[in-house]
């Protein structure tokens, strides 16, 4: 298959300083726009979602999160901060502009919305810059953040207080580090800082970090920019540990084996299927039981979807996954037919086989955890667009963006509706099974 020429690559690594600032210029204008669309959906969605989903421990039914502890982490220096063991410096990350904003306003929910508005804003502009810098033209680049933004993982997990945003966000800088070395010599510095990032948040994420600093450099340098990232995040968390008392370690994590081989998981196949599909098109929202499942003896609802057939929300939702599975292939076979980007293919690659292979060994809820790898899978999607396939292409992107727009934010309604009912007091427990 013969690959179309990077626009890009002309344009803004090969030509004058004058078109590159005009380039340069065109481009930030649509950052600025993306940026502005997802924070405005991000904080809307927020808004119709009832206060106690995070402000009360029981009411803790989306999909298997935490949200109340998160919520209370960004807020409050005195709550429990003890999932610091797997999310290294998250509190110290978060908490800082969050309070700072909750002090102005007099509003935690609110500031909290906000901040996590934000995050959906850099992480769009991340997203486009990233397409970008992979070949995509301006107008694939928009098209796939619109995708981006409005996948299952992106509506469901910008709209609430959780880790997985900013995990998102330390998952992506290290690809854009890996795309600008292709083409300029970067100071050991920015690997140190990506690297240490993208443990920062989850410490699975570090394998990003680990990738991207592996491949740009000689293995000794690499070598000692690991073992420089894991002391300065050690000194990060030891700074945390000052604020924040109840900070658990980062590698204790013996209460982690619980949730390996889970067998809530029920089998790799449907951890595939949520890992592709539902990653992008949210399935039918399951309500269950809690104690009904192995390891929960808090009564309560949980919204689950490991279970659900890809498509199953609606006629929409099964359009939608014919159309992203169609290109995705064709993403597929751009990946590995084109030439240009080895080393940023490379740590692509190996990062969502990680992701993968992680989650076929962790885990319940494979949902839980989408907006880590729903942005790794956009962009393998965009690979389409830079072969002769791209008219193709270009069309199954823009049919699909219509599906999911549809199907992913009519879910999201549903599932704000049954909890605003319990809000009221009107749902019922179904029975255990």
């Amino acid at each position: 298959m013969k690959l179309t020429s990077s626009v890009f690559d002309r344009q803004i690594f090969h030509s004058a300083k004058a078109g590159k600032v005009t380039w340069l210029w065109q481009d930030l204008l649509w950052v600025g726009i993306l940026a502005l669309v997802a924070g405005l959906i991000s904080f809307g969605l927020a808004q119709s979602i009832a206060p106690m989903l995070f402000e009360n421990p029981s009411w803790d039914v989306w999909f298997e999160s935490d949200l109340p502890r998160s919520f209370a982490n960004t807020i409050a220096r005195s709550s429990n901060h003890y999932r610091t063991s797997v999310h290294p410096i998250f509190s110290l990350i978060a908490f800082p502009p969050t309070y700072i904003l909750y002090q102005l306003l007099g509003d935690a929910v609110t500031a909290v919305r906000i901040v996590i508005a934000l995050v959906a804003s850099i992480w769009i502009s991340i997203l486009f810059y990233l397409l970008r810098l992979f070949g995509c033209r301006r107008l694939e680049a928009i098209l796939f953040s619109l995708i981006g933004i409005f996948s299952a993982a992106a509506i469901f997990w910008f709209s609430v207080p959780e880790t997985y945003s900013f995990g998102s966000v330390s998952l992506l800088l290290p690809l854009v580090v890996v795309a600008i070395g292709e083409y300029r010599q970067l100071s050991p510095w920015w690997y140190l800082l990506v690297s240490a990032l993208s443990l920062s948040i989850t410490t699975t994420n570090w394998m990003a970090g680990i990738l991207a600093t592996w491949v740009n450099n000689h293995w000794k340098q690499a070598l000692q920019i690991t073992v420089n990232t894991f002391c300065f995040v050690v000194g990060l968390w030891f700074l945390q540990y000052l604020i924040f008392p109840s900070s658990e370690f980062f590698l204790k994590i013996q209460s982690e084996k619980n949730y390996v081989f889970n067998e809530g998981s029920v089998s790799p196949w449907n951890v595939i299927q949520s890992f592709i599909a539902h990653t992008m098109v949210m399935p039918a929202i399951e309500i269950i039981d809690k104690t009904a499942r192995p390891g929960f003896a808090t009564p309560g609802i949980q919204m689950v979807t490991q279970l659900s057939l890809p498509g199953s929300a609606s006629l929409w939702g099964k359009v939608a996954v014919i159309l992203w599975a169609a290109l995705l292939g064709l993403g597929i076979w751009g990946f590995f037919s084109m030439r240009q980007h080895p080393k940023l293919r490379l740590v692509l690659g190996l990062t969502i086989l990680g992701q993968l292979v992680l989650h076929l060994l962790y885990g319940e809820e494979t949902f839980l955890y989408s907006l880590h790898f729903a942005p790794l899978l956009v962009i393998l999607a965009s690979c389409s667009t830079l072969t002769r396939a791209r008219p193709l292409a270009l069309v199954l992107a823009s049919l699909l963006l219509v599906c999911i727009g549809i199907n992913n934010v009519s879910e999201f309604n549903r599932a704000t509706e049954r909890i605003n009912e319990r809000d009221r007091q009107a749902i019922t427990l179904p029975a255990p099974s």
